[in-house]
């Protein structure tokens, strides 16, 4: 991850939120017209007289997220199955159900202003899924091992092979 060495390793102690976005949107496979959308929508929400930065720590919690993106998706899911879009609050509470980690108030609404696409204050589970889940790159998270016998490495199974089967 050249992209993010090269921004906090310049001695950079945090990175806009377009950058954030361009360096999120460059893990993806998303044609280039599709990865500027996301851009531009976090440079048109950008707000004057805000913190408009993303530290190292906050862009760490962010990977270890996607890390866990299947259980995330689940979480999700849930709210389109009971058709309910997912507040900020909501999506707070399923990121730390799936990680055990809270993300800053900071990043929650930055993850809002890049992927709620009709800015109604609400995440579709395809406005955020469709991107994070179906086109990041798998080389742009870490593969997570666990222990043979533990319950984690269980679940983990048995969804890879449900996943496989439908």
């Amino acid at each position: 991850s050249s992209g993010i060495n090269a921004e906090y390793g310049g001695g950079n102690e945090s990175i806009s939120d377009r950058d954030f976005t361009e360096l999120l949107m460059s893990r993806t496979f998303l044609c280039e017209e599709e990865k500027q959308q996301y851009v531009d929508r976090v440079r048109q929400r950008r707000e004057e007289h805000k913190d408009n930065s993303v530290t190292f720590a906050q862009y760490a919690q962010f990977m270890n997220l996607l890390n866990d993106i299947h259980e995330l998706e689940i979480a999700l899911r849930m709210f389109q199955i009971a058709k309910k879009p997912v507040t900020p609050e909501e999506f707070q509470r399923a990121v730390h159900v799936c990680t055990g980690f809270r993300f800053e108030d900071r990043l929650i609404e930055l993850t809002f202003k890049i992927f709620d696409d009709d800015g109604d204050g609400h995440l579709a589970h395809d406005e955020f899924m469709k991107v994070m889940k179906d086109k990041i790159r798998k080389r742009g998270t870490v593969k997570a091992r666990f222990p043979p016998g533990s319950w984690k490495a269980f679940r983990k199974c048995v969804h890879e092979h449900m996943t496989r089967a439908s």
